[in-house]
């Protein structure tokens, strides 16, 4: 029994590490984005650190991203599996909206853990942000995830969590055409 016990110590030590990693990652994140400010723009910050615009501004992003998630009022309600999608009607913070707005996404894993957030866009509109909670991310066959979503965030909440975000309750965000989902940097 001791290799089971040895193994889940390695695991909690290696989440303990992945901790401290994203929260350093937020960091220089923060730090980056601080120095393309004051220096004026990505390219001016390139120039100082040496490094290209390009590489700047994924460093700029790694602290996390949003998915912005465009919907049409006038979908379908049901998945031909039975499970709701898209905007039910049922209200924001109905069992069948929290379903329809958590299950099913393919998201990267190279994403995944700079995933905080849900935007859904309706209709043009921006009309709910969920947080990504801590919690297990159910996997399906083929690959795709069910997200631990928190209830709709607040328009203060929306402020407090996710400050940098250019988004906000009510805000018009015009869909590009046969685009379904996009992520923001914070």
């Amino acid at each position: 029994m001791q290799g089971k016990a040895g193994i889940r110590d390695l695991l909690e030590q290696l989440r303990t590490i992945e901790t401290r990693q994203n929260r350093l990652r937020e960091e220089h994140a923060a730090v980056i984005r601080e120095i393309v400010a004051r220096a004026g723009g990505v390219s001016q910050a390139a120039a100082l650190l040496g490094l290209d615009p390009k590489t700047v501004r994924a460093r700029e992003r790694a602290a996390g991203v949003v998915m912005v998630v465009y919907r049409g009022i006038h979908t379908a309600k049901v998945a031909p599996d039975g499970r709701p999608h898209g905007e039910t009607g049922r209200g924001e913070d109905s069992p069948a909206q929290r379903d329809a707005d958590r299950m099913w996404f393919t998201i990267g894993k190279d994403k995944r853990p700079l995933l905080r957030g849900v935007v859904y866009v309706v209709d043009g509109r921006v009309v709910r942000v969920r947080e990504v909670e801590d919690g297990p991310w159910q996997e399906d066959a083929a690959g795709k995830v069910a997200l631990p979503l928190s209830p709709p965030l607040t328009p203060a909440a929306l402020a407090d969590r996710f400050a940098t975000l250019p988004l906000s309750i009510g805000a018009p965000r015009p869909m590009v055409r046969g685009r379904i989902r996009e992520y923001i940097a914070l």
